[in-house]
This record gives C-alpha cells, structure tokens and sequence, in this order.
C-alpha cells in the first residue's frame, strides 16, 4: 500500500503463498567475489560490499549489516524471506510495517481516508485493502498520490524496527521490501537480493494464486517494476523459477555469504562496538589525566 509495501496483495485477501512453487537453480545465485577480485574490480569502477556496488562509494553509516531482499509480485520473495526467519536471521516486513500505519485511528489511515473517502472503509472502520488495491490498481495517478502519503509513516516504522534490533544486538538484519528500489531504500542496504522468476512462471503462479485471467495476472506484473531491471541491480540473485529444493540450495549459499563476519566499520557501529569505543575512550582519558597529574 505504499512505496516499501507489495501493492500486489491488496487486491487478494489469500494466501500470498496459494500456489507458489518457489525453486532455482544453485549456479544461478551470484556470490561477492574474493577481496583479491574486489580490489582488481575497482579499478574498473565497480565495488562490493561493504563498499557500494555500481561504481558510487557506501555513503551511510550503518549500525549492522542490512540486508536488502526484494522481489516481485509472486516471485517468491515472501518464501526467501520466511527461510531467514527459519534460520534464526531477524526480518523486518515491510508489508507488516505497511498494515501497521494504517490502522483505524493512526496518521496514515487518516490520510488515506480524507484521500480516498469513506467508501473504501469496511463496517468496522478498518480499511479495506482489497478495495482500495482495485482503485490504485486501476489508476496509476492515485497509486502514486497513496505512495506519497504513506511513505514518510513506513519509512519511520522502518527506521525504529531496525533500531529496536540494534538495541537488542543483532548484528545481520534482512530488510524484506517488495519496492526496495523505487521507494529508493537500496541506498541504505548491502548486499541487495533479488528473488528473480521468469516471465511465464510468474503470471502461471498470479493466475493460480488469485484466480484471475491471463490479461489480469499480466496487467498486475505490468504495473510494478521489471524484474529483469531489478535483476541487474542486485548483488545476489536467486532464481527461483524451479523446485522448493533448488531455492533451499540456493539460500543456503547465500546464508553463508550475509552471515560472514562483519567488516571493522560494521562492528564499529553494532552494538558492542559502541560499547567497546565508549570503554576505550573513557579509559584513555583516565590514562591521561592521571599522567597529568604526576
């Protein structure tokens, strides 16, 4: 319902799983090179983690390592995503954060109401998401004024559900944001996965998914961006256009890669390196004023 939320679902009440058959096959998934072959991509303008991909230097200063994982509509993401909580690794659901603003009685309901009127409310005022996804479905106009109104309340619920996981000491968290890129928060993440699924296979499993026509399933992919463009724009790519075992293989490769250790500047600003500076620093001031004093 927003820039970071899937505006694919509000137009199903089912289950965003029904019919998925998520899979992949293990050569497809792209690793981060060794730091021999980083060093000798550099020079040709390309960086990888932690230094930006795509030829621009990582300009945030980032507490933990944040993940970004994204995808399209029945692509598999929300399978991937369901894997890293299976494995112990905290996810923050963009869609989650998306439900949560828009509650009856919060900002976001209030904006989206005096926007969209009363008529897309249901009996007990809570809002009417498959309703409300066949207006902005329908109207790309309104799809972006909704975009606008709800973006700076998901960025927000974002931003404080990464920090309630920094004050717990997570030092690896995945962002799960079905419009990573046009919501412009790959800025904030590194390595970016992409759960990747051909053309064909996608609109099969829309059709299957929410027992739509052929025409519906591809007007609904049509009106979210490419996934052949968000592919040339990941970091990791898992292609998940076979079998639950191939994506399992898949994932586990790139488990193994995000859970490396964290870089010096990474651990400098988790948690325990916050606490292990601050316990430096103070001691060291104490060394010198006693040498002060003598």
């Amino acid at each position: 319902m927003s820039p970071l939320s899937s505006n694919a679902r509000l137009g199903s009440c089912s289950d965003p799983r029904q019919g998925l058959l998520p899979c992949g096959s293990p050569r497809s998934t792209q690793s981060w090179p060794s730091p021999r072959a980083r060093k000798q991509q550099r020079s040709s303008g390309e960086f990888f983690f932690p230094i930006r991909a795509r030829g621009r230097r990582w300009r945030s200063v980032r507490a933990m390592r944040i993940v970004g994982l994204t995808g399209g509509i029945t692509s598999g993401k929300s399978t991937v995503s369901n894997l890293f909580k299976s494995h112990g690794v905290p996810v923050v659901d963009a869609d989650l954060v998306a439900r949560d603003v828009v509650r009856k009685g919060t900002g976001g309901w209030k904006k989206v109401v005096a926007a969209f009127g009363d008529n897309i409310l249901l009996a007990n005022g809570e809002i009417d998401r498959a309703c409300l996804g066949q207006i902005i479905f329908s109207d790309s106009t309104k799809r972006q004024l909704l975009n606008r109104l709800l973006a700076p309340y998901i960025s927000f619920g974002i931003f404080w559900e990464v920090v309630k996981l920094w004050i717990k000491g997570s030092k690896l968290i995945i962002l799960d944001i079905p419009l990573l890129f046009e919501a412009k928060m790959d800025r904030w993440t590194a390595p970016i996965i992409v759960v990747w699924v051909d053309p064909e296979t996608q609109v099969t499993r829309l059709m299957a998914r929410d027992g739509i026509s052929e025409e519906q399933a591809k007007s609904k992919i049509n009106a979210q961006t490419a996934l052949d463009w968000k592919k040339t724009k990941a970091h990791i790519v898992i292609d998940n256009s076979g079998t639950l075992e191939e994506t399992k293989l898949q994932f586990q490769e790139v488990l193994n890669q995000v859970s490396r250790p964290l870089t010096w500047k990474e651990f400098a600003f988790s948690r325990e390196g916050v606490f292990w500076i601050l316990v430096s620093s103070i001691a060291g001031v104490l060394v010198v004023q006693k040498n002060l004093k003598r």
